[in-house]
C-alpha cells in the first residue's frame, strides 16, 4: 500500500510559520485520509518518517504536530521524537477504555508534558467523557473553520487555552478565523507539502510470533537477526528504521545481522515488543492481544513458584493462549506450524497437567485482575481464596503477581 506524507504549516497571528502538521494522504487523492489505514497503524507511519527524516528537518527547527488516538499515548515510540519539538493532537481511542488503561494515558501525558510536549484536542470531541478528562492537561483547543462559534472562544479563553483554527478555506473562514484565533491552518493559507510516499512492508504474522516467542530468551542479536532475515518486510522495517535519522549511522547498514548487531540486544526486544503492541492497536480486536500478554507474564511467576523450569513454556502457554481468536485460525495446527515444543501443545490438551493447571490459573487471574485490583478488600475475594487454596501461593502474593504483570503490560505499550 502506497501512501502519501505531507506536511501543512501553521501560521501565527503576524503570519508566521510557527509549526508543520504531518500526516498521511491517499496516494492519488491527497485531500482524503486513507481510510484503509487503522489511525494508530498511521500514527506509526508518522512518526517512522519524522524519525528518518530528522524532526528538525521536517519543522524548520520550529514544531512537529501529529495526530494520535488517546490509546496510542502510552506507546513508547512517541518518547523516540524530541519532545520540546512536539504537539500531539489527540484524537478519539481506538479502543475502549478502561479505568487502568485511563490512568495510565493521564499519567502518559503528565509524562510527556514535564518533558516539553504540547497537546491539542479538537473541541468536537469533548462531548465524549474520556476525551473531556483531557481537556485539563492539553495546551491548545482545535476547531475547524466551519465549526467556529463564540461558546468555542469562550471555552478557549476562560480556560487560557492557545485556539487553532484549522480547515481555512476562503474569504470568509479567514476574516472570521483572525477575529478570533491564535493559531490558523488552512489551504487558504497554504496546501500540504508532499514528504514523500511511503510504503507499508507487510511482515507475516508468524514471523513476528516467532520473535516473541523467542524475545525472552535470546541471548545474540545474531538468533533475533535469523529469524527477521528469512521475512521481506520484517527485513525492511529494521534495515529502514537503523538507517534513520533516529540512529545516524556512519555507514548504511546493508544487512539484518548488522542492523541487528548495532541496535543490541535490549533494543532490538524492544523493537520486536514495539511492533507487536502497534499492531495489536490496529487489529479488529486489540484487547485480545493485551489479555495474552497479561496472561503469559501471570503464567510465568506463577511456574517461576512451582516449578522454574516450566517458565518459559508457561510464558508462551499464555501468550498463545487466544492466538485461535485473534488470527481466526486452528489454535493447535497452527502451534504446529511454528514449531512451538510438543509439552506446550500437551498442556493445551490436558496431557501436560501441571501447565494446563498454570494455563487456568492466569486466564483466572487476569479475567478478575481490573475487579481485584479495584476492590476495597480483595484479599477477601472468593476466587482469591480459591486461587490461594489451588496453587498453594499466598493471597497476597498472587495479587502482587496480577499488579505485577498490568505493570509490565504498561511498560511493554510503552517500549
Amino acid at each position: 500500500m502506497n501512501f502519501f506524507i505531507a506536511r501543512q504549516a501553521i501560521f501565527n497571528r503576524e503570519g508566521k510559520r510557527v509549526a508543520y502538521e504531518v500526516f498521511l494522504r491517499k496516494e492519488n487523492v491527497p485531500q482524503e485520509y486513507p481510510k484503509e489505514v487503522p489511525f494508530n497503524k498511521a500514527t506509526s507511519i508518522v512518526i517512522e518518517t519524522i524519525l528518518e527524516k530528522g524532526i528538525g528537518r521536517i519543522g524548520e527547527g520550529k514544531r512537529v504536530m501529529i495526530n494520535a488516538s488517546m490509546d496510542f499515548l502510552i506507546n513508547k515510540a512517541i518518547e523516540s521524537l524530541e519532545s520540546h519539538r512536539l504537539i500531539i493532537d489527540v484524537i478519539e481511542p481506538q479502543i475502549p477504555i478502561g479505568e487502568i488503561l485511563h490512568r495510565q494515558i493521564l499519567n502518559a501525558i503528565d509524562k510527556h508534558t514535564r518533558n516539553g510536549v504540547l497537546f491539542g484536542i479538537n473541541e468536537k470531541y469533548l462531548g465524549n467523557e474520556k476525551m473531556a478528562s483531557l481537556f485539563d492537561k492539553t495546551h491548545i483547543i482545535l476547531v475547524d473553520a466551519n465549526r467556529l462559534t463564540t461558546k468555542v472562544v469562550e471555552m478557549a479563553k476562560t480556560a487560557k487555552k492557545t485556539l487553532l483554527i484549522s480547515k481555512i478555506e476562503n474569504d470568509k473562514h479567514y476574516i472570521k478565523a483572525v477575529e478570533f484565533g491564535d493559531l490558523f491552518q488552512g489551504i487558504y493559507l497554504e496546501s500540504p507539502m508532499p514528504l514523500g510516499e511511503s510504503k507499508i512492508a507487510p511482515y507475516l504474522k508468524t514471523t513476528l510470533l516467532k520473535l516473541l516467542k523467542l524475545v525472552y530468551n535470546a541471548q545474540s542479536p545474531k538468533e533475533l537477526a535469523d529469524v527477521i532475515s528469512t521475512d521481506v518486510g520484517m527485513s525492511a522495517k529494521i534495515l529502514r528504521f537503523v538507517n534513520s535519522a533516529f540512529y545516524s549511522p556512519l555507514k548504511e547498514i546493508k544487512s539484518v545481522e548488522q542492523a541487528c548487531a548495532v541496535m543490541g540486544l535490549k533494543s532490538l526486544k524492544n523493537f520486536i515488543l514495539t511492533m507487536a503492541m502497534s499492531d495489536h492497536l490496529s487489529m479488529e480486536n486489540p484487547e485480545l492481544w493485551k489479555k495474552s500478554l497479561v496472561r503469559a507474564i501471570i503464567a510465568q511467576k506463577l511456574a517461576e513458584i512451582k516449578d522454574p523450569k516450566h517458565e518459559s513454556d508457561a510464558y508462551l502457554m499464555g501468550l498463545f493462549s487466544l492466538i485461535d481468536e485473534i488470527l481466526n485460525v486452528d489454535k493447535l495446527s497452527f502451534l504446529s506450524d511454528i514449531k512451538v515444543g510438543q509439552e506446550i501443545i500437551e498442556g493445551y490438551i490436558g496431557k501436560n497437567a501441571f501447565l494446563k493447571s498454570i494455563l487456568d490459573y492466569s486466564v483466572e487471574m487476569e479475567e478478575r485482575s481490573e475487579t481485584l485490583l479495584g476492590a476495597e478488600n480483595p484479599e477477601e475475594d472468593e476466587t482469591l481464596i480459591k486461587l490461594e487454596k489451588l496453587t498453594g501461593i499466598d493471597r497476597q502474593k498472587l495479587l502482587y503477581i496480577i499488579r505485577s504483570a498490568l505493570d509490565t503490560l504498561e511498560t511493554m505499550l510503552k517500549v
